[in-house]
């Protein structure tokens, strides 16, 4: 037994010393990268100059780590465009990325539209004017879930050219519409003191052999035209081929991947969700990795373009097949993913949800055909989504500590490649840094390591932490500073994550939050200190430096760093839940931290609060006063959320039984002018006796629903005049009817049976009163329809909206004929913004159109909650009615 014991003993002790080892990074030897310009010269006003190297981006001459959020002007009302940059800008984003969307400007060739909603010129001064950079993304192709990639279907359809090469008649109308953009943002290039600092050409453009040629047939055409701008780009779903030096690669990382199905099962978990050098193609990069002592790095004398993304997905489209609900942890760990392998330049997508416009043939979406809410930060309507929480904090980190990090190139241990090992990174300059740990998996778990200390080797120490071993749980991420320069003042590390930074007067306060079950300590090199002081916290004073221990996180931990000259330094350190909570801006042209778990924006140079609560809270910030937070209360009493109401529709709900007064047949000419094709038209019909149908005088066959009958009537409907003829073979004719008609640009249209119609001899109808009509759809309908009473909306400022949980597949919102919004049901509540359509409703109905599922859904994945049983006879489950309330912070 005493061997077995000394054995266990040996055993422990190895195991201990492998995972020590484990953790262990030699950076002595780390060296300034060389440093190459794609742009020789500096671009844009002075003061301004925007440089782009192999690394990182350049502003005035200084680092950058830009945030940068996709947000599609055409697929909102212009009239919340404001709004939603506001909100971007407030969540810290400083670069606004736009597809510009050809087939959505030009339906019809040489039928451009750029006003209204299409109104980019607009768009982009209203960035201007909360200097947010823009980059646009021309195309042709896009991608964007929309029909063609946003090629026309006129170009599409032209057989004389080939899309997407460099057939001379495609370039030629390709150079037309970079032509049109340019005529649109002329005088708003970077160049010319405007906001657009970039332009992406095509989008996953992956032809084997003529990516090079085709980028730059497309970059030269740009210049020609006037597209002048520092910073061109291109998405990069390929091996290592691109106009280097020419166009920067841009990466994109998802990892919700709606668009892989697998047949209704879960998915494995993607290459991104592990620290790795990939730039979503298993190639790119590859041949500048180097590695030495165990730790793997790219190579930055070889590297020829930076580290940038445009695609960094934080939620995710629902596609039929695919309706996963976004969790906001997936955010924290993409982004802190992507940080600690080098990313510097983080460009979301989508940032902003929106909602397809409707075309006059066609629907533009690829489904949903409208909704394109993306599950975004900022979502279809307005509202903040889930994801925002995680990504605003790290959003402000970037912004505050960007410029330091961008130079630092990414350093990863080869344990990595082990994925049953901790996954973690360093981001150095070989003195000062980041480490970057991850052990979350998206839908799966990951174990938990015990034992867990982390030894640098730096250029003039070797650097421990934390103290003890510590325990990484699974679902945790995060970034630790170590040798982070406070203002002249060390701290060597922290086991807390940096949030932002705070300046008032002289005194610079250091946000941190508290996550993922490790104690926070904080170690100060004593180097410039007078002294240290802590309320929620011990001090205890070492020969090097002072140690923080015992950290109560909250908005009363502050440790108080006195410099020698007298001026301080604050640490305060967050619980996870208030970091969620913080927001950081600008009034009056000084910093502001709030504490709120309302959305947050600066407008007209002061604080709105805004949420669904008529009671809400904020605590400011103020570095000087004793009690570091100001809290304050707002409540409205005035306003009450308005009421609304629902009617299930039966069939033929709004048509009228209608009698025969003279002869054997009732009927009625209808218009059916569309531009758009019909994509079902279904004639519903019900009689007291034997009636044959007639439909421009070809017989409409009829099938038997019980209660009523039904007719395809789609291959009879003429774009143009129709006539509709009931015929009985003996006595005057009755009938209760509709006609429901569905084009491909998404219009519903119905006719009713009502006394408008005709008798034989033109002779008006009889309505008949009190007679019964059908309860219910048919069960093999899988239908069904309901009718919102909404109040008056037209004297609400703040926005109204429905938030409808549903039983059922697919849903379509329609006020009147029009197509307003439509959804695939994911389980959670589908977000109806009416208020933003209350000019449309004034004196249209809203009605909801939702389709059952079909008998089987195995081939579709939906979250537990969704009730597939229930789900093939469509009603509504849940109806809330919210409205905003936002209140100025004096």
């Amino acid at each position: 037994m005493k061997y077995r014991y000394i054995t266990l003993t040996l055993m422990a002790l190895l195991s201990s010393l492998v995972a020590m080892a484990q953790y262990q990074m030699d950076l002595k030897n780390v060296n300034a990268h060389p440093l190459s310009y794609l742009n020789k010269q500096s671009f844009g006003p002075k003061g301004k100059e925007i440089r782009i190297n192999n690394i990182y981006m350049e502003e005035a001459g200084k680092p950058v780590l830009p945030v940068m959020g996709e947000f599609h002007y055409v697929r909102m009302d212009r009239r919340f465009w404001w709004d939603a940059l506001l909100k971007m800008k407030a969540s810290g984003v400083n670069m606004v990325s736009t597809y510009v969307m050809w087939s959505l400007h030009e339906e019809v060739e040489g039928q451009q539209n750029w006003k209204g909603n299409h109104d980019l010129r607009h768009f982009i001064k209203l960035c201007a004017e909360l200097d947010l950079k823009v980059h646009i993304r021309i195309g042709p192709y896009c991608n964007a879930e929309i029909r063609n990639g946003a090629l026309p279907q006129w170009i599409v359809d032209n057989k004389a050219l080939v899309t997407r090469s460099n057939d001379p008649i495609y370039l030629n109308y390709s150079r037309k519409w970079y032509e049109s953009v340019y005529n649109q943002v002329q005088g708003l290039l970077y160049k010319d003191g405007g906001p657009i600092m970039a332009v992406q050409l095509e989008n996953e453009f992956v032809k084997q052999g003529l990516v090079i040629s085709h980028l730059m047939n497309l970059k030269k055409m740009a210049l020609e035209v006037g597209l002048d701008v520092p910073l061109y780009t291109m998405t990069h779903w390929m091996d290592s081929e691109y106009p280097k030096g020419e166009i920067v690669p841009y990466a994109g990382f998802y990892i919700e991947t709606p668009w892989v199905t697998n047949h209704g099962k879960m998915t494995e978990a993607t290459n991104f969700e592990y620290f790795t050098y990939n730039r979503l193609s298993d190639n790119i990069g590859t041949d500048i990795i180097k590695i030495e002592g165990g730790v793997e790095s790219f190579d930055g004398s070889k590297s020829d373009s930076p580290f940038f993304t445009c695609e960094i997905g934080v939620g995710a489209p629902t596609f039929y097949r695919r309706r996963a609900v976004v969790p906001e942890g997936m955010a924290g760990e993409n982004i802190n993913l992507r940080l600690g392998t080098g990313v510097n330049l983080m460009g979301y997508y989508m940032y902003v949800g929106g909602t397809n416009p409707k075309g006059e043939k066609d629907t533009y979406g690829t489904g949903p055909y409208f909704g394109y809410d993306y599950q975004a930060p900022i979502r279809e309507f307005g509202t903040l989504g889930v994801v925002m929480k995680e990504t605003k904090k790290l959003n402000y980190f970037m912004n505050d500590f960007g410029s330091k990090l961008a130079p630092m190139l990414a350093y990863l241990p080869i344990s990595n490649k082990d994925r049953n090992n901790l996954q973690w990174s360093v981001r150095s300059d070989g003195q000062a840094g980041y480490l970057f740990v991850s052990n979350h998996l998206y839908r799966y778990d990951r174990p938990q390591y015990d034992g867990v200390q982390f030894k640098l080797k730096l250029k003039n120490e070797d650097l421990t932490f934390p103290r003890k071993p510590v325990s990484i749980v699974n679902k945790s991420y995060f970034l630790w500073p170590f040798n982070l320069d406070m203002k002249g003042v060390t701290l060597k590390y922290g086991t807390a994550q940096p949030i932002t930074t705070h300046q008032e007067g002289k005194v610079k306060t250091y946000f941190f939050f508290e996550d993922d079950a490790i104690a926070t300590e904080y170690l100060i090199e004593a180097k410039g200190v007078k002294t240290v002081t802590a309320h929620e916290a011990k001090v205890t004073k070492e020969k090097d430096g002072y140690f923080i221990s015992d950290v109560v996180p909250g908005k009363e931990s502050v440790v108080t760093i006195t410099k020698e000259d007298g001026q301080q330094i604050l640490l305060v350190t967050l619980t996870q839940e208030q970091s969620d909570h913080i927001w950081k801006g600008q009034q009056d042209s000084q910093e502001f931290v709030a504490l709120t778990t309302s959305s947050l924006v600066v407008n007209d140079n002061k604080i709105q609060i805004t949420a669904e609560l008529p009671t809400q809270h904020i605590a400011l910030y103020h570095a000087r006063d004793k009690k570091r937070f100001v809290e304050m209360n707002y409540h409205s009493q005035k306003e009450k959320t308005p009421k609304t109401s629902y009617v299930t529709l039966s069939p033929m709900h709004h048509a009228t039984w209608i009698q025969a007064t003279q002869g054997k047949s009732i009927s009625k000419t209808f218009d059916g002018t569309s531009l758009s094709e019909v994509v079902e038209a279904t004639l519903r019909c019900r009689s007291d006796m034997k009636v044959s149908v007639l439909w421009n005088d070809k017989e409409v066959q009829l099938s038997s629903l019980g209660e009523y009958s039904k007719g395809d009537v789609k291959g009879q409907l003429l774009s143009g005049s129709n006539t509709i003829r009931f015929e009985s073979e003996g006595g005057s004719p009755n009938v209760v009817a509709e006609i429901e008609i569905l084009y491909k640009n998404g219009v519903r249209k119905v006719w009713n049976t009502d006394d408008t119609w005709l008798s034989d001899g033109q002779q008006p109808v009889q309505k008949l009163e009190g007679k019964a009509k059908p309860a219910a759809y048919a069960a093999e309908e899988r239908l069904g329809l309901f009718e919102f009473s909404l109040p008056d909306l037209a004297d609400l400022d703040n926005e109204v909206r429905l938030e409808v949980s549903f039983y059922g597949d697919v849903a379509t919102a329609y006020i009147g004929p029009e197509p307003s919004t439509d959804c695939y049901n994911d389980g959670t509540p589908w977000v109806l913004g009416v208020s933003r359509h209350k000019e449309q409703l004034q004196g249209n109905p809203l009605t909801l159109r939702i389709k059952g599922f079909g008998p089987s859904t195995d081939n579709i994945f939906l979250e537990d909650n969704v009730d597939r049983i229930k789900g093939q006879h469509p009603a509504i489950q849940k109806l809330n009615v919210v409205k905003d309330y936002t209140y100025r912070v004096e």
